[in-house]
Order: structure tokens, then sequence, then C-alpha cells
């Protein structure tokens, strides 16, 4: 079974070996264009840039509706986070003196950022992937609970609270917690195929 995995940083390939797409991929041909720290707009585009008729089940992780798009971050250039979106949470406490763009990114937090506004803008873009998964053997799921208000998936797991009791170093997981989510990951799988 050919697996395409989208998303956010909870997906994307860290550094390590016990991440919960790196054990996928010890079990079928995994395709990993998940980011680390991106918006849900480039969720969606990660996945129009696929040729999904190459894939017989699709995962994607959903990220937070607060993350802004940014073509060039102030901060992040290369690593892990090089595709990073803005979110407040990120870069509030940074000094912005000799950074303009980071001076900008606050200023628009501050003055401009409306929460309502990136909620529908998070909805749409939802949708829109699950449209476009129509007819896949699809499954969501999510990490951050405010993501769990925009379930629009007919297969969706929401991690949230299993996130809270196992936060680690990959994929934001314990070793043990990856392991679990891995587990809990191809049992729904291998139940859609």
């Amino acid at each position: 079974m050919k697996i395409l995995v989208a998303g956010d940083s909870f997906a994307a390939e860290w550094p390590g070996n016990s991440g919960w797409v790196k054990l996928l991929a010890q079990e079928h041909p995994v395709t990993n264009v998940a980011q680390a720290g991106v918006s849900e707009y480039k969720i969606l585009k990660q996945i129009q840039n696929e040729n999904l008729q190459d894939y017989d089940a699709v995962i994607v992780s959903h990220t937070s509706p607060s993350r802004v798009h940014t073509l060039d971050h102030p901060l992040h250039k290369d690593g892990l986070h090089k595709d990073c979106d803005l979110l407040w949470t990120d870069i509030e406490d940074r000094p912005s003196l000799f950074n303009p763009s980071l001076k900008a990114a606050k200023g628009y937090f501050k003055y401009h950022y409306d929460d309502n506004y990136y909620q529908t803008i998070y909805s749409l873009l939802r949708k829109e992937i699950n449209n476009l998964l129509n007819g896949k053997a699809y499954l969501s799921i999510s990490h951050v609970e405010v993501a769990k208000y925009f379930i629009y998936e007919d297969n969706h797991l929401d991690f949230s609270d299993f996130w809270k009791a196992n936060r680690g170093t990959e994929n934001h997981y314990t070793e043990q917690g990856n392991r679990k989510l891995f587990n809990i990951i191809v049992d729904k799988i291998d139940n859609l195929c």
C-alpha cells in the first residue's frame, strides 16, 4: 500500500528514527511531503502538487488555524522549519530591532490579525482538502485542540489530548508516544484500505 503523508511538523521528516512517519515507512512505501510549521494553505499545496492516483491512502496532519501564510519567514531560513509560516507564539518574544521583517510581522499580529478571519480561511481550506481527497482512503489527523472544531472528514483522529500526555522531541512526541501513534494510525489505515 503506497501512502502519501502531508501536513505540518507533527508529520514532517525530523532527525532521528522514532517518529511515527518513519515507523510507517518501515512497513509501507511512504512519500512524505509534510513541512514543519506550515499553514493549512501550504498543506493544500502539498496535496495539489502530488499525483494522487499514485497513492492508495493519504494521511493529512492538519495544523493550527492561527498560522499566517508567508513566502519568507523573518526567522526560519533553513533546516526543519525552512518552510514555516507565521505563528504569534513563535515570534512574540523574539527581538526585532534589527529585523524589519520580524518587526512588521509582530505589528501585523498586534494591530491587524483577526482570529475569526483565519478560522474562516482555515475552514475553507480543510473543506477543499476534503473535497480534493474525496474517493481516496483518507485519514485526517490533528494534534492541536482548536483544530477539532473544524472536522469535515469522515475519518479523523484527534490527538490533542494524547499529545499533551506524550510531548517529546521527534514529531513533538516521545519515542513511546510515536510508537502508540503509529499503531493507532496503522490500524485505522488498514481498516480504510
